[in-house]
């Protein structure tokens, strides 16, 4: 059982690395949202994209049940403008590039800001997936590097927030971390099978390592880290209905595109960001 469900992981994510090294159209994209909304998402695919039966081929993969608009609904009557990005990093944030800047979206009205960035800089995930969790490929080598990118991740959150700061004076900014992928101990998982536990307790440490760096470049601006830590049972590897991360994307409860969050996992950080907002 293990072994097939290894298989059409293996085979889930490979095709999702394909649509991804294919990367979007070079030109500029348009402005998705309206600029300066009451609340607005910025980010990555972890807050752009929703579940399988929404994705697409549209610039920055934005569906209409992801995390950004699952709080939006959460909020009524507060203006909403979506500005995450499938792909994006935090060069995005604050550059001309085809997913960005970001910051654009932001202004002076602009009461509440989440934004969930990081993992895609220098390829860390997609990296790090191709090598420790669908490869046999994650050498020392590939491991230092992984390591290396994490280090340097701080200046460029730290750029990115001061930005999103500037844009945005009088907004209450909440940052995420990364909904867990590979559990803190592999064993019974099919990722102990296929990718080896010593490489899938390395990619977890890596990601926490990831989740830490942007709560303290959230500290240092004064913006509020939302989930640095996180409940147990809901990686990949977590039972059906239990999952926050789909493992192929139409495993029972899933309804999330692979390694990304599913509805569950999009409620739960919506929620988060939502009561946080509430809070003041």
């Amino acid at each position: 059982m293990m072994r097939r469900v290894g298989l059409a992981f293996s085979a889930a994510i490979s095709a999702l690395l394909l649509v991804v090294s294919i990367g979007p159209p070079a030109a500029a994209m348009p402005d998705p949202a309206p600029r300066g909304a009451e609340y607005v998402s910025l980010g990555d695919s972890f807050v752009a994209v929703g579940s399988l039966s929404t994705a697409t081929a549209r610039a920055c993969s934005q569906a209409p049940d992801n995390v950004g608009r699952l709080v939006a609904a959460r909020i009524p009557g507060v203006g909403f403008g979506d500005w995450a990005c499938g792909g994006a990093d935090t060069a995005d944030l604050t550059t001309v590039t085809d997913r960005g800047p970001q910051v654009r979206g932001l202004g002076p009205d602009t009461r509440f800001v989440s934004i969930s960035i990081g993992g895609n800089d220098e390829s860390l995930f997609l990296e790090l997936m191709r090598n420790c969790l669908i490869g046999i490929t994650c050498t020392p080598a590939v491991r230092a590097q992984a390591q290396a990118k994490v280090n340097r991740l701080g200046t460029k959150l730290d750029n990115a927030y001061a930005a999103v700061r500037k844009a945005a004076p009088n907004a209450h900014v909440v940052v995420l971390g990364y909904l867990m992928i590979a559990p803190r101990n592999p064993a019974g998982c099919f990722l102990e099978a296929s990718a080896g536990r010593q490489n899938a307790v390395f990619a977890r440490g890596i990601q926490e390592q990831l989740n830490r760096q942007i709560a303290r470049a959230a500290a240092r601006v004064g913006f509020t880290m939302l989930n640095e830590k996180q409940p147990d049972g809901h990686t990949m590897c977590g039972a059906d209905g239990q999952r926050w991360v789909a493992l192929t994307g139409v495993l029972p409860g899933e309804n999330g595109i692979p390694v990304h969050p599913t509805l569950a996992g999009r409620q739960y950080t919506a929620k988060l960001i939502a009561d946080a907002f509430m809070r003041g």
